[in-house]
């Protein structure tokens, strides 16, 4: 599981790692669209730059991927009860945090699975200011495609990744019973210095998608 993980958030950030502003009235569908040859284009006309070199590698990460996830949002979601119990400060450090591992886990493997076949199948409007994007994503070791779901969120005329569900499996309920596990073993603190220090892991078996 922690491996198709991998691949698949590796393909996701480079779906949605382009800073070029949009037109507000760009749907989220045409979002990825035009953004995905962009960032394969950099990372291929870059490569040598980003192999001798990985710190420029994540800066490059930072910069294109931190618009389009709202990490606190994600982290709101993951934390659900523990949320409203948080310090802002609290709320702020495991936010950053969560964009800090994001950054620090899938950097490599986002270069490395940069040419990963991605088909983009339909968008839905789930409401007023969310949507659900569907794409096909070809697994690089079997050669299958597997169904994703992207969740977004439009707020300040930005549309935003909430929740990744790769066949089936939500990241967001993914990490929500592991944050659970770490606050009762040492609290909201002990989960944000868990973060920091990249000692979070992924359950095997997580359960299906957010609500």
């Amino acid at each position: 599981m922690k491996q198709s993980m991998t691949w698949f958030l590796a393909a996701l950030c480079l779906v949605l790692g382009s800073t070029t502003l949009l037109a507000e009235e760009s749907s989220p569908l045409r979002l990825v669209e035009l953004t995905v040859n962009e960032v394969v284009a950099d990372m291929n006309a870059n490569q040598d730059v980003y192999s001798a070199d990985s710190a420029k590698l994540r800066a490059m990460v930072y910069e294109r991927i931190a618009p389009h996830f709202n990490f606190r949002r994600m982290t709101q979601l993951a934390m659900a009860n523990h949320w409203a119990a948080a310090t802002p400060a609290q709320r702020d450090t495991i936010s950053n945090g969560m964009l800090d591992l994001m950054v620090r886990t899938y950097a490599n493997s986002m270069f490395t699975f940069r040419n990963t076949p991605i088909k983009l199948v339909n968008e839905r409007k789930t409401g007023e200011r969310s949507a659900i994007v569907r794409l096909s994503v070809t697994n690089s070791s079997s050669g299958q495609p597997v169904d994703v779901q992207l969740r977004m969120e439009n707020r300040n005329d930005a549309w935003q990744v909430i929740d990744v569900v790769v066949g089936g499996v939500s990241m967001v309920i993914t990490y929500r019973g592991t944050f659970a596990d770490e606050i009762r073993r040492s609290g909201i603190d002990g989960l944000a210095a868990s973060i920091q220090k990249n000692e979070i892991e992924v359950p095997v078996e997580p359960e299906a998608s957010a609500q």
